[in-house]
């Protein structure tokens, strides 16, 4: 049985999920991509199941925001055509074309988002090269995530 760390929310990103961001950060280059990240929360962790792509046309090289519109119209075509009963808005993602983690502005951002839910959000940052850097916020603090892979 796996013991629970305080603080500590556990991860766990279907390959589909992986999939999906690193297809649309790859589509993107040399300008940022970002979406939406689609699962549940299982007791101490989220399960990421899916990754929806939603375009910013304003997007640049070091900045992609989300646009609650076109957000919410990804969120809404996403859990209708994928149909699993537990599937939500778990936290967002978003691409760094050049080699560096989450910005302080990426993490506050998660920090804010998470005022709004009693469970923790996640932000994935996939950096070029395939690697990601991933951030749990809860109730406005940041925490400390455990990454899985299913």
């Amino acid at each position: 049985m796996r013991r629970k760390t305080p603080g500590l929310v556990r991860v766990l990103v279907h390959s589909d999920a992986r999939q999906t961001i690193a297809t649309a950060a790859e589509r993107a280059h040399p300008l940022e991509a970002g979406g939406l990240l689609l699962g549940w929360w299982d007791r101490d962790a989220i399960v990421v199941r899916a990754a929806v792509d939603v375009v910013d046309p304003t997007a640049t090289g070091s900045s992609w925001i989300r646009r609650e519109g076109l957000a919410q119209q990804a969120l809404d075509q996403a859990v209708t055509e994928l149909g699993h009963p537990w599937l939500g808005y778990v936290g967002d993602w978003h691409s760094h074309p050049a080699p560096c983690g989450a910005s302080e502005q990426d993490r506050q951002s998660i920090r804010s988002a998470s005022l709004a839910y009693p469970q923790p959000l996640l932000l994935l940052v996939h950096r070029r090269g395939g690697n990601v850097d991933m951030h749990a916020a809860r109730r406005g603090r940041l925490q400390a995530v455990s990454i899985e892979t299913m």
